[in-house]
C-alpha cells in the first residue's frame, strides 16, 4: 500500500471516528437526563426509608406496650379476671405465645411464718367465679406441668420484699390468683396478711412485632438501594464538573478563533438603498505630455532629469494620499467582527465594506 493510499484511509478512519463520537452538548443533555432521573430515583429511595422506618417504630412500639393490671387481696387470696388474651398461638407452649408478669409485693405477714409458701396460679377458666373449678384446677397445676394451668412458688417468703414470675399464655380465657399457705394448703391468717400484685399483658407482641420486623428490613434495603444510588449520582456530578470544564475551555478556544474575520459579516443595520453622489472630480485627470522626453525607453537615464513637483492631476497618486482624502470627506463606523461601513459626508453610507490592514489603513474588504 502506497504512503498516499495510507494517507487517505487515515483520514477515512479520522472521519468515521468523528462522526462517531458523541457532541459534548450531547453528553451533557444525556449526563443531565441519567442525573435528574437518579435523583427521583433517590428521593424516592430516602422517602422510602423514612416511610418503612417509621412504621416499624410504630409497630414495635404497639408490641412493646403492655396492658397492666391489678389484683385485689381479699380473704386471704388476690384474684383477678384477666380475661381474653388474644394472639397468633396456637395450643401449647411456642415462641408465639403471649408474655404475662406477676409482680407480688409481700406487705405484711403474720409473726410467725414457718413452712409457708407464696403460691401463683394462672389458670385457663372462663369462669373466675367458680370455686370448685378453680379448687380442681389449682390442685392440676400442682400435680402436672400443664400448660393451660401454670403454676409457680416462693418458699418462705419475706415481708417487704417483690417476687416477680413471667408465664406465657396461648390465646385463651384466664384468671390469677396468688395467696400465701402452709404446706397443708391451709390459707395464712388473713387478718395478718397483705399482697399487693400487680401484672403486665404482651397480647401485641406477636401480632405487631413481626410486621414490625418485616418493616424494619424493608427500611434496611431501602437504606441500601438510596445508598446506591447516591453513590451513583455523585459520580455523575464529579463528571459533570469535569464536562463543564472542557465546555469552558472550548468556548475559550472558540473566542480566540474568532477574533478575526472569518467570512463575511453579520448583516447589520445600513443604508436602506445606493450611496447618493458625492461632488468631486467629473472625469480621469489630464495626462501632461512632457514637452521633450527620449526617444528610446533603453536610452532613458537613470535619474529623471526633469525639475519641479509633479502636476496635481497626475493618476499615479499614493493609496495613503487617497485615504487622507477619504477620511477627510467621511467617517468609518464599525460594524463588528473586524468589518467597517463607511459613511459619507451627506450621512448615507456607502455599500463597500473595508477593513484595517497592519498599517491601520482602511481598505475595501475583498471576500
Amino acid at each position: 500500500m502506497s504512503e498516499g493510499e495510507v494517507a487517505v484511509t487515515d483520514e477515512a478512519t479520522e472521519e468515521t471516528s468523528i462522526l462517531e463520537t458523541p457532541s459534548i452538548a450531547e453528553v451533557n443533555e444525556e449526563n443531565l437526563e441519567s442525573l435528574a432521573s437518579l435523583q427521583e430515583a433517590l428521593k424516592k429511595s430516602r422517602w422510602n426509608v423514612f416511610m418503612f422506618l417509621g412504621i416499624a417504630l410504630l409497630m414495635f412500639a404497639f408490641a412493646l406496650f403492655p396492658m397492666p393490671m391489678d389484683a385485689d387481696f381479699e380473704y386471704g387470696a388476690a384474684q383477678k379476671d384477666i380475661g381474653f388474651v388474644w394472639g397468633p398461638s396456637l395450643g401449647g407452649e411456642d415462641f408465639m405465645d403471649v408474655p404475662y408478669e406477676v409482680t407480688v409485693g409481700v406487705d405484711r405477714l403474720p409473726a410467725t411464718t414457718e413452712n409457708t409458701t407464696l403460691e401463683i396460679y394462672v389458670l385457663q377458666i372462663d369462669d373466675c367465679t367458680d370455686t370448685e373449678t378453680i379448687s380442681e384446677a389449682q390442685s392440676t397445676a400442682k400435680l402436672s406441668n400443664s400448660h393451660e394451668y401454670q403454676y409457680d412458688f416462693v418458699k418462705l417468703p419475706v415481708e417487704g420484699k417483690e417476687y416477680i414470675f413471667d408465664f406465657n399464655l396461648d390465646m385463651a380465657q384466664y384468671c390469677l390468683n396468688a395467696k400465701v399457705v402452709y404446706d397443708n394448703g391451709e390459707v395464712v391468717d388473713p387478718s395478718n396478711t397483705n399482697l399487693r400484685v400487680t401484672g403486665k399483658l404482651w397480647p401485641n407482641q406477636v401480632i405487631a412485632g413481626v410486621p414490625g420486623l418485616f418493616f424494619l428490613g424493608l427500611s434496611s434495603f431501602a437504606f441500601i438501594g438510596a445508598q446506591k444510588v447516591g453513590k451513583k449520582v455523585k459520580s455523575l456530578l464529579e463528571d459533570d464538573k469535569v464536562t463543564e470544564e472542557q465546555i469552558v475551555l472550548e468556548d475559550a478556544r472558540k473566542q480566540k478563533i474568532s477574533q478575526g474575520p472569518s467570512g463575511p459579516p453579520k448583516p447589520v443595520a445600513g443604508p436602506g438603498g445606493p450611496p447618493q453622489p458625492v461632488s468631486g472630480p467629473s472625469g480621469a485627470p489630464k495626462s501632461v505630455t512632457p514637452s521633450s522626453g527620449p526617444a528610446n525607453v533603453a536610452s532613458t537615464p537613470a535619474e529623471s532629469q526633469r525639475s519641479g513637483p509633479p502636476p496635481a492631476s497626475s493618476p499615479q497618486d499614493s493609496p495613503q494620499e487617497n485615504s487622507v482624502e477619504i477620511q477627510e470627506s467621511s467617517v468609518f463606523e464599525d460594524a463588528g467582527n473586524g468589518y467597517y461601513y463607511r459613511k459619507m459626508a451627506d450621512g448615507s453610507y456607502e455599500q463597500t465594506i473595508y477593513v484595517k490592514d497592519q498599517s491601520g489603513q482602511y481598505i475595501p474588504h475583498e471576500s
